[in-house]
Order: structure tokens, then sequence, then C-alpha cells
């Protein structure tokens, strides 16, 4: 049963949340386990891909995988500065990520227990992430906008976006959806999965059909294994 930590039933006040003081995407540390829930993968399946994981942030998905035998690349805009520089900017967003959630009630707490878990899971996977970063920093993990990926066509076989579109169409406009969408399906010579597809309280973003009307390829939106963002239980799939 989906249970809801006591301290996140308070009401947000009006105030500016810390996290929304945050400027540009929050950069935080998303499990290897996390994305194989949020994007319906299974690792026997994994060892068969080429993966290019974008907008990826501090996830440990690329580390876990790449050091397992796996071929994972990873882009984010920010993955030019130091792990240092890197390091304190995870721990600085999730702290202000933790504040934020107490003054939320629609969020579903059954990955994590309640904030002590999330805050550890979620440090976990940032350890790992710049650990592996500090070794493999210009060749797994690429500095690169989602508009101009610096590959050729089809290099991947499947392309991951996590927690950048949808979730952020109030500061990213309809058209850097669709030309981010459009240079990822480039880059892939198969697939494209988007997760989450909802914004604030379980609102599903009005890009999604539009998306879904301008694109021609095959698009489909599944059901996945996973909830933490009330209604954000949905990706996108966008087959070549």
């Amino acid at each position: 049963m989906n249970r809801t930590d006591s301290s996140i039933t308070r009401k947000h006040s009006g105030k500016k949340l810390p996290f929304a003081r945050i400027k540009g995407p929050i950069f935080i540390g998303r499990s290897w386990a996390e994305y194989l829930k949020m994007f319906d993968l299974e690792v026997e399946q994994l060892a068969h891909e080429s993966i290019l994981d974008c907008a990826a942030g501090a996830s440990s998905f690329t580390a876990h995988m790449s050091n397992n035998g796996c071929d994972v690349t990873a882009v984010d805009i920010l993955y030019g500065n130091e792990a240092d520089i890197l390091c304190y900017k995870c721990r600085e967003h999730l702290e202000a990520l933790i504040e934020g959630l107490k003054s939320f009630d629609h969020f579903v707490w059954n990955y994590f227990q309640d904030l002590e878990d999330l805050r550890l899971e979620r440090s976990r996977a940032c350890s790992e992430f710049i650990d592996d970063y500090r070794d493999h920093m210009g060749e797994r993990y690429i500095a690169a906008d989602l508009t101009s990926l610096p590959f050729e066509d089809g290099n991947f076989s499947m392309v991951l976006c996590s927690h950048l579109l949808f979730i952020y169409d109030h500061r990213l406009d309809y058209e850097f959806h669709l030309k981010a969408i459009r240079e990822m399906l480039r880059v892939s010579s198969r697939e494209l999965r988007i997760y989450p597809l909802v914004r604030n309280r379980g609102e599903k973003s009005p890009f999604v059909n539009r998306i879904i009307k301008d694109l021609q390829e095959d698009v489909e939106i599944l059901k996945v294994d996973y909830e933490f963002r009330e209604g954000g239980n949905e990706m996108i799939k966008i087959k070549k």
C-alpha cells in the first residue's frame, strides 16, 4: 500500500520553496535501479543494447551498467565541469529537494519509504556517479545540449531521457521539446524512451499530445512500475 510520510502532508504556505530557487533543472542522483523501473528495462536486455542517457545528471545508471559490461554513454550540459563542482551541486540540490518536499503531499511513498530513505538512495547514486565521472569524464560522460548531440545518425540502439522534458514545460518551450526529441531520434537506430510525462500535481504536460501529433514515428504511452511524483507512472516510447 502506498504510504505518505507525515512530514510531507503540510501544504505549501506560499513561500518560494528551496528547489524553486534553483536555476535550471535540478541536478541530483537517481539510481540505476530507478532507471530500470522508470523505463521498463531488464538487465539482461541491456547487454545487447548501445544506450545513450540524455540529461543524465548525477544518475548512477551509466556508471553501474558500464561497470557491468554494458555499452552506455551519458550526456548532460553540465558535464564539462570538474567532479568536485558537480558533487557540490548534487549535494546542494538534494538538500533543497528534501526541504522542499516537506511542503507537498502529492508524492507517492512506495519506492522510497520516507525522506531519509530518499536522501540515502540519492546520495549513494550521486557518489557512484562522481567516482565514475572522475575516471571517465569526456569518455562515458559527454557535455552536450539535447538539441545538438555530438553523435552520428543511428549511433545508439536506445536513447533514454529522464526528468527534463515535459516535467519542465514551464521553463522549456514546445519548440525546445520538439527539437530535442527529433535530435535524440536522429542518434537512435531504434527507439527513444522519455519519463515522466507529468508536471505538477499529477497533471500530464499538454506537450505530450502535441508531440504525438507532430511526430511521424510510432509513439506509445506505456505504464511503468514506478511512481514517485503523483501520476508519474507512464513513459513515452517512440520507435523509428
